[in-house]
């Protein structure tokens, strides 16, 4: 079948996708090339009609995200629904808006770019070499180049049978270990392959203005994380939390770029953005969320970052306390052992130590603690949370709190172990 032969309308390859300025003949390419379900679904069907559905609200950032339906002229099939991701600044200057922070940051198409690009390269040239790394399929991809071509990602849609388990909830201990072990992968992968990895082009994705605007919304939003913090509870954290905020921009930059390039330490490839809203779970044979990962999504922000980052955003952002605790105690010492291990199988010296390895973990602890509190209000915004008290709501506000107050508890126990002028007002 030719290509015009796909579609119904002779014209409607020629046609811009409802999201943006790719082609319904693009689109319909690379699933004939990279998809073989599409293939067999479609079978001699033409495509009548692609449409998208924008579901970006606390899912995309960087990006408008399309659950696209695919119509064909048997209209006894199914339509084939598949994602796509088109990069741009406009979900989350929506989601600042929700959250009444005025984003004086102007994130121009150059930098949106970079994140976006970095997601094909991820998907079409490194994904496939970290074994048994659970991430969703990518059937065709365009760099955004500004002024020049817009960019795009398709990629299987997972939602027929996967499931993200809302920030409300959190994880619990299984679902936990089963995305630590996705960092465990990318991290072993890394030390094992460092000559390649060091050849990809992934400094840390913020830029200085951003870092220094941070600590700003990070305070605009503490209204709202101390609205669910018992007022005994916030009592307690208030005055240090104040000063941590205050040292915020210090604290970024040390994680970010000060600690991967420390003595002692090794980078390593870092997803950078391992919370909740990013995780996909099979639904069992009753509709409910397991404990069974089907991928991890959003690429954009993979960094080469340390061994602490992404295990500190897993445990801060999507884990209650006391699995978070149980972890920090009882898993990470073999999380440890196990890319050790790993390492001496294959010949090679495991140069990270096990202090600094949990030092990482630590120091990337007090960031991660911070940006909670900003991450509270995005987390929220596609819910209806009532303002008012409600039976089930104010209980879920609690639990919110309660994490927050202790992570920041044991953040300042951090800060005072291993950098105690971060509780020190800056002159």
């Amino acid at each position: 079948m030719t290509a015009p032969e796909f579609f119904c309308e002779e014209d409607y390859g020629s046609k811009y996708f409802i999201g943006g300025k790719i082609t319904h003949q693009w689109i319909v390419d690379c699933l004939e090339e990279n998809d073989a379900e599409f293939r067999k679904h479609r079978g001699d069907s033409k495509v009548k009609e692609i449409n998208g559905n924008d579901i970006s609200d606390g899912k995309g950032f960087l990006s408008k995200v399309f659950k696209t339906s695919i119509y064909f002229d048997d209209n006894t099939k199914a339509p084939y629904y598949v994602i796509i991701k088109i990069p741009g600044d406009e979900s989350i200057r929506e989601s600042m808006k929700k959250q009444n922070i005025d984003d004086k940051n102007e994130l121009e198409l150059n930098h949106i770019s970079t994140f976006h690009n970095k997601e094909c390269h991820f998907y079409n040239d490194v994904a496939s070499k970290i074994k048994d790394l659970k991430y969703p399929k990518c059937f065709g991809s365009k760099d955004l180049i500004v002024g020049k071509q817009a960019g795009a990602l398709i990629m299987k849609f997972l939602g027929n049978d996967s499931v993200t388990v809302p920030f409300y909830r959190s994880l619990n201990i299984y679902q936990t270990k089963s995305i630590l072990n996705e960092a465990y992968k990318l991290q072993e992968y890394s030390l094992l392959n460092q000559d390649d990895f060091v050849s990809y082009n992934w400094e840390q994705f913020l830029t200085e203005d951003q870092m220094n605007n941070l600590s700003d919304y990070i305070r605009k939003a503490m209204p709202t994380a101390e609205k669910y913090i018992p007022k005994e509870m916030w009592s307690e954290i208030k005055d240090d939390l104040d000063i941590m905020v205050s040292n915020y921009t210090k604290i970024i930059k040390h994680v970010h770029i000060e600690l991967p390039k420390s003595n002692g330490n090794v980078p390593v490839m870092t997803h950078g953005d391992m919370w909740i809203n990013n995780f996909m779970f099979k639904v069992d044979s009753d509709g409910n969320c397991s404990n069974n990962l089907s991928a991890v999504i959003d690429w954009q922000t993979v960094f080469k970052g340390t061994t602490g980052h992404d295990i500190s955003r897993i445990l801060v952002v999507s884990a209650p306390t006391d699995v978070r605790r149980e972890i920090e105690k009882d898993y990470l010492p073999n999380f440890y052992e196990r890319l050790k291990d790993s390492l001496t199988k294959s010949g090679k010296e495991m140069k990270i130590s096990y202090e600094t390895f949990m030092n990482n973990y630590k120091l990337c602890f007090v960031e991660q603690s911070l940006m909670l509190i900003l991450m509270i209000g995005f987390a929220l915004q596609e819910y209806n949370v009532p303002e008012e008290s409600d039976y089930i709501w104010d209980a879920r506000k609690f639990n919110i709190g309660s994490r927050t107050y202790y992570n920041i508890c044991d953040a300042i126990k951090f800060c005072k172990e291993l950098h105690p002028e971060w509780l020190k007002k800056s002159q």
